[in-house]
């Protein structure tokens, strides 16, 4: 019997929640859709990330070995996206920025950075469990 584990249900909605925006900002960055098609390659592997939070939540104790994984994959990608806060390049945020301001894209990426580091604490705690 699967039992609900409410840390688990938090890491898959928000799991669920980053991946929605990262495909929504990926399509703002390049409308068209041939255009949108290197960004979403780069975007979709994200998914992983929602599938194996969507595992544990289904069946913990089957793919609790997975955790290290996951685990590596969150922390390198809390470092890259808080490195390409600091280091994009003008002409990308300018093309974010229609419609929106420097400060707001910023704020999204650190929200980003501080999700990520709060999906990562709760992964090691669900596999420690």
């Amino acid at each position: 019997m699967v039992t609900f584990r409410p840390l688990g249900a938090v890491l898959c909605a928000y799991e669920l929640g980053r991946l929605g925006f990262l495909i929504g900002a990926a399509l703002r960055l390049q409308p068209g859709a041939m255009e949108a098609f290197p960004l979403l390659a780069l975007v979709t592997p994200g998914a992983l990330f929602f599938l194996m939070s969507l595992f544990w939540l289904v069946d913990l104790p089957r793919y609790r070995v997975f955790g290290p994984l996951f685990m590596t994959g969150k922390g390198l990608s809390a470092i890259t996206t808080a490195f390409w806060i600091f280091f994009a390049d003008a002409d990308m945020l300018r093309a974010l920025m229609i419609g929106s301001g420097r400060l707001f894209i910023i704020g999204a990426l650190a929200l980003l950075v501080a999700g990520d580091a709060l999906s990562l604490w709760l992964a090691a705690r669900i596999a420690r469990k």
